[in-house]
């Protein structure tokens, strides 16, 4: 299958429930009684990317968009391979679906190069954050974060942040113009004990060894305007697919790059595509297709898209 068939943004729920951890934000700016921005916010920031990455648990949550509701059940746990969660669909077709720390469902994509203090100060940069008093959510306290871009290359996020963890239980996120553009939210949490997430491990074939560092083949496909911020965090040729794989992130949001001998028998993909807060650009270079897929505004993508070269050639659309 074909990167292009992969971001299919049919009716298939399971990719973009997959991005529960990075899609977030919510209702009209106005609407919402801020506190004044503090470094605590910066801190339930800071302590929801390591509980995302750390903390293991059990939970259904429920996700919205397009006027569809989906419900799905998540079991993660964190081991000397990364993380892991799997993914089990509750409504709907029967699907499922196991995730390794090298998907893009970490809100904060950290580089094992770059600290998370780097990350923060991107953030801190083009957003503003602030913390709006506390809220309940499946049942526990949690505090709520809102975070604000600062230009038009960024989503706004409201995340409701358990209190005992960190972890995120709720979200929302906005468009440029306030409209609700994704709902994400736990119905229920349970934490999971030493032997509950030992017992995961086994039952997916894991083992207390560590990773071994696979030697990835470097992409020559370059990307030479990205909006300020976005940091390149992988330029290689993916395992599964064999597309050049490309990642930017700036702290919060996330965009991934694809590009792939263009398959005679498949239509080329040229233009925008959106489903809710997925916005796709395609293009078509000396063979190649070229794809560009993030939970980020049009603007985004087709600025990564229309910079992307190889050689000295440039995309055209």
């Amino acid at each position: 299958m074909s990167v292009q068939q992969s971001f299919n943004l049919g009716p298939n729920k399971l990719f973009s429930a997959q991005h529960f951890l990075v899609a977030l934000v919510l209702i009209v700016w106005g609407q919402i009684a801020y506190a004044e921005s503090s470094p605590e916010a910066y801190s339930w920031l800071e302590r929801m990317s390591a509980a995302l990455q750390k903390v293991n648990y059990q939970g259904v949550f429920v996700y919205s968009q397009d006027e569809q509701l989906s419900a799905m059940q998540v079991t993660h746990v964190a081991s000397p391979q990364g993380e892991h969660e799997l993914l089990v669909s509750l409504t709907g077709e029967e699907r499922e679906a196991l995730r390794n720390s090298q998907g893009l469902s970490s809100l904060i994509l950290q580089d094992k190069d770059a600290p998370l203090d780097q990350h923060m100060a991107v953030v801190e940069k083009y957003y503003d954050l602030k913390l709006a008093g506390r809220d309940r959510t499946a049942g526990r306290f949690t505090r709520l974060l809102v975070v604000k871009p600062k230009d038009e290359f960024r989503y706004g996020y409201r995340l409701w942040l358990d209190e005992e963890t960190g972890l995120l239980l709720k979200s929302d996120l906005l468009g440029s113009d306030g409209q609700v553009l994704e709902q994400i939210m736990f119905t229920s949490l349970e934490l999971m004990d030493n032997s509950a997430a030992e017992q995961f491990r086994t039952m997916i074939g894991l083992t207390d060894q560590a990773p071994k560092e696979d030697a990835a083949r470097q992409s020559d496909w370059t990307v030479t305007n990205v909006p300020e911020g976005f940091i390149r965090l992988q330029n290689d040729i993916s395992a599964d697919s064999g597309a050049d794989h490309i990642i930017f992130s700036d702290g919060l949001a996330s965009v991934s790059v694809f590009i792939e001998e263009a398959k005679e028998n498949e239509k080329s993909f040229v233009g925008i595509s959106r489903r809710g807060a997925v916005n796709v650009y395609g293009g078509l270079l000396n063979g190649y297709q070229v794809t560009v897929v993030g939970e980020v505004p049009t603007a985004t993508v087709r600025l990564i898209g229309q910079s992307i070269i190889r050689q000295e050639v440039a995309v055209n659309d």
